[in-house]
């Protein structure tokens, strides 16, 4: 299958692959991918079915075959909400691939159950699936407005959203449907435990879909794991605070690694 992929950066650089969330592609990064060029080579990818890359089967398993495939080994994995599902599975099942993981508004486990309060209601994914069959690009939209909910620039946000959106294809439905299905369905916390390499984790304090809440949670499957929470920050923290989500990232990827010197 073809994987579009949008890089940045010299390719003597070492490389970071950025995973977008549900309904968006690669160009969500456009900007923090810019800023990290200039000690990275960076990989935009456009997940299947989303922008510009063909669809495939939406399992983890196979996605990840995908990936691997198409992308670098000894990476470092950035991804975002249900990106970040998928660079959890890469860490777990392709340790040689990844180097360093960092999880933004992500979980091993995106719906709520007895043992993993601090989650999402299985009900709000019910209704975002049946309301796609019927209106995609207008339950695309409900999901934008979702993902801004709580911060404090939403209105902004917004607006930046719908661009990315009009940049790019708008999603094939299958594949909004089964990133849904991979929503609900996957529990990565037996995985998460098992988890060796250098891991961040960034939250946005006002989310409503992963909670900051979780963060907690989380430490308890991987002490390891380092946490940072960003204040007033919704579902996008690298859109609503770039600077801040910057500097905890680049900390982290100093203190975890040598990234190659820019020239």
């Amino acid at each position: 299958m073809h994987l579009h992929l949008k890089t940045q950066g010299k390719s003597s650089n070492k490389p970071l692959i950025l995973l977008h969330g549900w309904g968006f592609n690669g160009e969500i990064w456009n900007d923090i991918g810019r800023v990290l060029a200039k000690d990275w080579y960076v990989y935009q990818v456009d997940l299947p079915g989303h922008g510009r890359s063909q669809m495939c089967e939406y399992s983890l398993p196979v996605l990840t075959e995908n990936l691997v495939a198409a992308l670098p080994k000894k990476a470092v994995w950035l991804g975002w909400s249900m990106g970040g599902l998928i660079a959890m599975a890469m860490a777990s099942w392709q340790p040689a691939s990844v180097q360093a993981l960092v999880l933004v508004s992500s979980s091993p486990r995106f719906i709520s159950a007895d043992n993993w309060p601090h989650a999402m209601k299985l009900g709000v994914l019910k209704q975002f699936a049946q309301q796609l069959q019927n209106d995609t690009l207008g339950t695309l939209k409900r999901f934008l407005a979702l993902q801004v909910k709580g911060s404090e620039s939403a209105r902004e946000q917004l607006r930046s959203l719908n661009a990315v959106l009009k940049q790019t294809p708008i999603p094939q439905s299958q594949a909004l449907q089964a990133g849904l299905q991979l929503l609900q369905n996957t529990d990565l916390r037996a995985e998460f435990s098992q988890i060796n390499c250098p891991s961040l984790l960034c939250l946005g304090e006002r989310d409503t879909l992963v909670p900051a809440s979780v963060a907690t949670d989380c430490q308890d499957l991987c002490p390891k794991l380092q946490t940072v929470c960003i204040k007033s920050a919704g579902h996008l923290p690298f859109l609503s605070h770039p600077k801040q989500f910057l500097y905890y990232l680049q900390g982290f990827l100093n203190e975890s690694l040598i990234p190659s010197p820019s020239s």
